[in-house]
């Protein structure tokens, strides 16, 4: 498999390739930097890049066309293949102003001939300044101890020289936080829940079960959702078809036309409808009676309907008798002018299920108070049966509100989520590597379903899937010995070096006095947080 060649640009810089180096799978790759790079300034960072590879078993190559960038990548020890640098005359000149290598970087311990410190001597002499005589001064009497003002002003500023040598001293801090890599996990468990089982067993996988039987009433207040339009309606007359062996009427108060989803009634009844001569396929039109005056129910342009549209006829006392209509003139006049809230079929259900909803949590806070800690009932091990239910509104009414009294009975076998979160933590951490823990800040959660339930005899399986956090353990011990004196750049060396740190932040204070983490006082402060 081929070794990758990863490219970086000028302006990345050594913390973020570090962490690219953590993420690789690969255990050999090779960087090619370009010529000016921010990781050229200097071999630290090129050996940072080859200790981390090596604290994670990667070989890490470095490859470039900065003929400085070649000299320190060599020394550092990551240079890829031989180092052939042409080293212009009177020796290495920085011409570029990003960068800046150090002497001890490129040149190692260069000394100037003996010869040349020889010539430069005798060229400076050769300009040499003529020596020029200097008038006498008076002579300053130096003893303090006569002038009171002076004094004062020595002894304030040797006061003023301690503060500023105290404060630097005891003033500075560092606060360094460290972000532990961290990574997500998922269990599935089955558990046991039992009414005869008296506390979680993490062994067996069994936790106390709790059997629930609630028969409550509520009543609640809802807001109205459903819409209907208010306006013109539309009108016309229909043909009647009427293929059975008896002759019909179909009174307007009973009998309801529909078509495209909209109703329609007679504006009278309809007597001696006589059976249709003839086929569907082709009518006796002398059978016929004559058109007969429709309107519709409701307002709005979705009630006029062309010419052709075919009505069923719906009559209680027809049952599915094969009756129909069909107009031959358009239906129009419709037309809407507002839209009004009702009382929908849809409200009366939604309002239903939130009543039971609220009643399965209120049995659930009954039974909490008792055992000791909040109890869950699911679904699926739930029995919800309503015994009645009733509005204050009919379907189709207009209102803005409307009052829903449900009474309802639910039974079933509850549990304590704590004993679920205790069971399945404790089996996680019986196979938890070493260098991990669970984290405390992370999140414990869980879905759960009965396999199998006996609400009756207080015994279940539950389905349990869980998902936590775990976090790699960072030693601080010794740290901030370690990290006394240090720079930024160094510091972030030092921790990211470390397999178990994704990225560091350093701060400190006060910014105009401290460029590196004190020496002295020991106010060097480590905060390590999961990494998200």
């Amino acid at each position: 498999m081929a070794t990758p060649i990863i490219k970086l640009g000028k302006k990345d810089d050594i913390a973020s390739v570090v962490k690219r180096i953590k993420d690789l799978r690969e255990r050999e790759v090779i960087f090619e930097l370009e010529s000016g790079s921010a990781l050229l300034r200097s071999s630290d960072n090129l050996k940072l890049m080859k200790r981390t590879g090596e604290a994670l078993g990667k070989k890490i190559r470095v490859t470039t066309d900065d003929e400085i960038g070649k000299i320190l990548a060599k020394k550092a020890g990551v240079l890829l293949g031989d180092l052939e640098v042409k080293m212009p005359k009177g020796g290495i000149r920085v011409a570029r102003s990003d960068v800046k290598p150090r002497f001890s970087d490129i040149l190692g311990g260069s000394r100037i001939p003996s010869r040349a410190v020889g010539r430069v001597v005798e060229k400076a002499n050769a300009f040499a300044v003529p020596k020029i005589s200097m008038p006498t001064l008076p002579k300053f009497n130096w003893n303090f101890g006569e002038h009171k003002t002076v004094k004062i002003f020595l002894a304030a500023l040797a006061g003023l020289i301690v503060v500023c040598f105290a404060l630097a001293i005891w003033l500075p801090k560092a606060t360094i936080t460290l972000m532990a890599r961290s990574e997500s996990i998922t269990r599935d468990f089955e558990i046991v829940v039992d009414k005869t089982v008296a506390q979680a067993d993490p062994d067996n996988l069994e936790i106390p079960g709790f059997v629930v039987e609630k028969e409550k009433s509520k009543t609640e207040s809802f807001p109205a959702t459903g819409k209907e339009s208010v306006g013109l309606k539309a009108a016309g007359a229909v043909t009647l078809y009427n293929f059975t062996n008896n002759t019909l009427t179909l009174k307007a108060s009973t009998t309801t036309l529909v078509a495209n989803g909209q109703k329609y009634k007679f504006t009278h009844d309809v007597t001696g409808l006589k059976p249709t001569q003839g086929t569907q396929a082709k009518p006796d039109l002398a059978s016929l009676i004559p058109p007969v005056p429709i309107v519709a129910d409701s307002g709005g342009e979705s009630s006029n309907m062309p010419p052709g549209t075919k009505f069923e006829v719906v009559n209680a006392a027809l049952g599915n008798q094969n009756v129909y209509a069909i107009n031959q003139t358009a239906i129009t006049g419709g037309k809407t002018t507002t839209s009004a809230t009702v009382f929908s079929q849809q409200d009366f259900d939604n309002a239903v299920a939130s009543m039971v909803n609220a009643i399965v949590a209120e049995a659930a806070a009954e039974a909490s108070e008792t055992a000791g800690g909040t109890i869950q009932l699911v679904d699926s091990g739930l029995v919800k049966t309503v015994l009645a239910k009733t509005a204050n509104k009919e379907i189709g009414d207009p209102a803005e509100n409307f009052n829903m009294t449900v009474i309802a009975k639910i039974s079933g076998l509850g549990f304590r989520q704590q004993d679920v979160i205790d069971v399945v933590v404790s089996k996680i951490k019986q196979v938890l590597s070493a260098d991990k823990y669970l984290a405390d800040e992370g999140k414990n959660t869980y879905t759960a379903t009965y396999k199998t339930i006996d609400s009756a005899g207080g015994q279940g399986v539950l389905a349990v899937h869980f998902e936590t956090t775990a976090a790699y353990k960072v030693d601080s011990n010794n740290l901030s010995k370690l990290l006394a004196g240090k720079n930024e750049s160094e510091i972030k060396e030092i921790l990211l070096s470390k397999p178990e740190v994704d990225t560091v932040k350093v701060e400190f204070w006060p910014k105009w006095l401290t460029y590196k983490a004190p020496r002295f006082n020991g106010k060097i402060y480590i905060e390590t947080k999961l990494s998200q």
